[in-house]
């Protein structure tokens, strides 16, 4: 109960500070994205905080890698975020592999990941930044 209490608390303060550093700013293309994926970032570290202590009571040392491969997950998608270089593609692939990962593990702690997989899903179209008209023939 604790740690499900902490996993929410934690999500909701990387939110809102991701949603309180972006303020201002959503006039700017692809503001709707980045705030899609920081949500989807804290929602993932939210899950995985709330979810260690019974992932590891049940599957010991295991929990490294039920749990780590959805944080490696998002941490990719906060370093394209940070970098600005191929968001839109390491958004897709990320939400590919967190859904993939939701599924295979569909009947233990992994269905919990469908949820940011989801956010991350709608990050995708709002993360593709349409290009110059000259650069498109139109």
């Amino acid at each position: 109960m604790i740690a499900t209490i902490t996993g929410a608390c934690l999500a909701l303060v990387l939110t809102a500070a991701a949603l309180v550093r972006l303020r201002g700013r959503w006039a700017v293309p692809g503001t709707t994205g980045r705030a899609l994926r920081w949500v989807a970032v804290a929602v993932t570290v939210g899950i995985a905080v709330a979810l260690f202590p019974v992932v590891w009571s049940d599957s010991g040392g295991a929990t490294a890698y039920l749990l780590g491969v959805p944080l490696v997950v998002v941490a990719a998608v906060v370093v394209a975020d940070l970098t600005g270089r191929a968001a839109g593609v390491v958004t897709a692939v990320a939400a590919s592999a967190l859904l993939v990962w939701a599924l295979v593990l569909g009947l233990g702690p992994g269905v919990y990941f469908a949820l940011p997989a989801l956010i991350l899903g709608l990050a995708v179209p709002a993360s593709v930044r349409p290009r110059h008209p000259e650069a498109s023939g139109v």
